[in-house]
């Protein structure tokens, strides 16, 4: 099929880690029909994709921002109303000032395979993708289809390296389709994440091997002996041994070998072709490189998640005079991993620091900024720095690190024994202080920079803090999203404050509960500290 007009050249771009427009070519404006003044600044799947794929492009920048390249296949609507399947190459790039973006390189996909390529790799989810890979191949060129992976793939996570001297390959099959639909008797006998070794010298492996697609006209008699062993409890399947035309396909991303797809047809249908085989290649081509970008996303969240956790305390020492309760929630749907943090640091004289911040961005480097941050905080914090010198210090730290994000921190000296509380923010969302008959203030102290900007000038409030009074510390992931911003967020936290319970673990839960749900896309933290003169 050919492109429209005007659709023939690499468009480039660059976008911000968050999703935001900072470069716009002359071919991107041509190709997407979108003047520079149109984009720049914004959200890019809400002014090119319509709204749409926001999982798949997020995934891509975080991926790149991590140093790992991909590739994706997204629908572009036109002005006029078609839509052309538009090939995303997401690079990873650092632009002047040394903050981290994502170059994109934009194409439309040539071939008469652009109306059925959009229906695969719609999500990262690799067992998805097989299904729909296999949905394609039934609905353009077979009966039935099935898609295996090798299984060292899945297990380990490392791609394995294929050897053509390998005695046998042990794959996992992820999908089975037959005729439009997976027949339950089929599906029964052929039941996904099944795990099948195949000997060296069958077309599915030498496929693989040669990195090429393989038409044969009977199954090897390893197979016809797995399909008469199913005979006796499931005859239908029978007609499987009359069949007499077969496709095997590799599956190959980046230069490795992932797995294969097998095709077959029944007797009587015309059999399958050398052009049947080139786009059945051109098909699982595409697959191959959706489902190696969602192991390798999978993989980052895995690992960011890990760091993660290792990095935030297990439990917080409760310091004499006072009684502490915390959460950290992930992410909902996109299943993003943030760079909350949260602490309290036992200091001398029965003091304790009480600390929430947030390293902007998501992956593995926001988890690491938030880790060298948190250790920086707990060294300034013993060395007796007040609050807003403590900052300063700690900005001077963020430029210095290589990964160059940002950061927000609010950080809070309380003396117990004193009833002193003294607070300093860096562009972070404002503490609140509530009374013990519910009634509340933010503390209104003056916002300072982000961590990591430079030329900060940051500036601590002292405050006396009665018994029972509960200081409550947060990211924006919990008070703010799409729908709600951060004012709003924080008005209606305070209101749930006067009919809360005295047990502080239970007035979190409810805070959390109204506040933060399972469509939330940013991480949130949440700190309580209440001053508590009976507390042990």
């Amino acid at each position: 099929m050919a492109s429209p007009a005007g659709l023939g050249a690499l468009a480039l771009l660059g976008v911000a880690v968050t999703g935001r427009v900072v470069r716009w070519s002359a071919a991107a404006a041509e190709l997407f029909r979108k003047a520079g003044a149109e984009v720049l600044g914004q959200d890019l799947c809400a002014t090119v994709l319509d709204g749409e794929h926001r999982e798949v492009v997020a995934a891509a920048l975080e991926a790149a921002a991590a140093g790992t390249a991909s590739v994706a296949v997204l629908p572009v609507r036109l002005a006029g109303g078609e839509h052309v399947p538009v090939e995303f190459r997401w690079e990873p790039m650092t632009d002047a000032a040394g903050l981290v973006t994502v170059g994109v390189g934009a194409m439309p996909r040539p071939g008469d395979e652009e109306p059925v390529v959009l229906g695969i790799g719609a999500t990262l989810d690799l067992r998805q993708t097989a299904r729909e890979l296999a949905d394609v191949l039934i609905s353009r060129l077979c009966y039935a289809a099935g898609v295996y992976l090798l299984e060292r793939l899945l297990v380990d996570d490392q791609v394995p390296s294929y050897e053509d001297g390998e005695s046998r390959v042990v794959v996992r099959r992820m999908a089975l389709r037959v005729g439009g639909r997976t027949e339950p008797e089929w599906a029964a006998a052929f039941p996904a994440d099944e795990v099948i070794a195949y000997a060296a010298d069958t077309p599915v492996t030498r496929c693989m091997s040669i990195g090429r697609p393989i038409i044969f006209t009977s199954l090897d008699t390893q197979t016809i002996s797995r399909v008469r062993e199913r005979l006796s409890t499931r005859p239908h399947i029978n007609e499987l041994l009359s069949y007499d035309s077969f496709l095997t396909v590799p599956l190959i991303a980046r230069g490795n070998v992932l797995g294969f797809a097998l095709l077959a047809r029944r007797p009587g249908a015309s059999p399958l072709t050398v052009a049947d085989a080139d786009l059945a290649h051109r098909l699982a081509d595409h697959a191959a490189v959706c489902m190696d970008n969602g192991r390798l996303y999978d993989r980052e969240r895995r690992t960011t998640r890990i760091l993660q956790r290792s990095l935030l305390p297990v439990a917080l020492k409760t310091p004499p005079g006072m009684r502490i309760a915390h959460r950290y929630l992930p992410a909902g749907q996109t299943s993003r991993v943030g760079g909350d943090w949260y602490d309290a640091i036992p200091l001398p004289g029965g003091k304790v620091a009480l600390v929430v911040g947030d390293a902007m961005g998501h992956g593995t480097t926001a988890a690491l900024v938030m880790g060298q941050l948190r250790t920086a905080v707990r060294i300034l914090a013993r060395l007796g720095l007040p609050p807003a010198e403590l900052l300063y210090h700690l900005d001077e730290i963020a430029q210095e690190l290589t990964t160059a994000q940002f950061a927000t921190c609010v950080y809070a000296l309380c003396d117990p024994a004193g009833r002193r509380l003294t607070v300093a923010r860096a562009g972070h969302v404002p503490p609140v202080l509530a009374a013990p008959d519910g009634s509340s203030q933010l503390i209104d102290l003056p916002p300072g920079l982000p961590l990591g900007v430079g030329a900060a000038d940051y500036e601590a409030m002292e405050l006396d803090v009665p018994d029972n009074s509960t200081l409550i510390l947060c990211t924006d992931g919990l008070v703010e999203n799409r729908v709600r911003d951060m004012d709003t967020g924080l008005a209606e936290l305070r209101a749930l404050l006067p009919g809360a319970s005295p047990d502080l673990e239970q007035t979190c839960e409810t805070i959390v509960k109204h506040l933060h749900s399972d469509a939330s896309t940013d991480d949130a933290t949440l700190l309580l500290a209440r001053l508590d003169p009976d507390a042990p």
